[in-house]
């Protein structure tokens, strides 16, 4: 799961290690997701030690959750609490691939979400797995359970704020 919208996410500001909390609407997004999900019984819940992600986890999952740093939002460097413009954005992904700016490497970014998923096939392959994180690691994570296309685009959103996706760990 994606965690709920935060003020940062409706002012379009990049938000990558800021510690934001999730605003009214990100807390009802999480709610919906607890009602969406009541009937599931999690064996294990992973989340973001970020605040918002754990927000997000606390109002769905009634349990103790393992925070893991892997699944932390992209470290935007220089680009931290900036308004998400065009030229802006475009410049964020060129650090992206460069690793510039303080800019977490996407190649990097991509190694830890991917040894999480790894750590999860491997430990809890048939369990019913929870995870709450950042819009960017459900890129990552989508890709890894989906396989990854031939038109691969990291820019390309796969979850709305809140949202939620599935996938066979067997």
């Amino acid at each position: 799961m994606r965690h709920g919208e935060t003020d940062w996410n409706l002012f379009k500001k990049f938000n990558g290690c800021t510690e934001t909390k999730l605003n009214q609407t990100g807390i009802e997004q999480a709610k919906l997701q607890a009602e969406n999900l009541k009937s599931v019984c999690f064996d294990v819940c992973f989340s973001s030690p970020q605040k918002r992600a754990r927000q997000a986890c606390e109002i769905i999952y009634n349990g103790i959750s393992v925070l893991d740093d892997r699944l932390t939002e992209i470290d935007c460097g220089e680009f931290e609490g900036t308004e998400e413009t065009l030229e802006s954005i475009s410049l964020f992904w060129e650090a992206c691939n460069s690793g510039n700016k303080g800019v977490e490497s996407s190649k990097e970014f991509m190694k830890r979400n991917c040894d999480f998923c790894d750590m999860v096939i491997e430990k809890y392959r048939s369990k019913n797995v929870l995870i709450v994180t950042h819009a960017a690691n459900a890129r990552i994570i989508n890709y890894y359970f989906t396989g990854k296309p031939e038109d691969y685009d990291f820019k390309k959103a796969v979850a709305q704020k809140g949202g939620l996706l599935t996938y066979e760990n067997s």
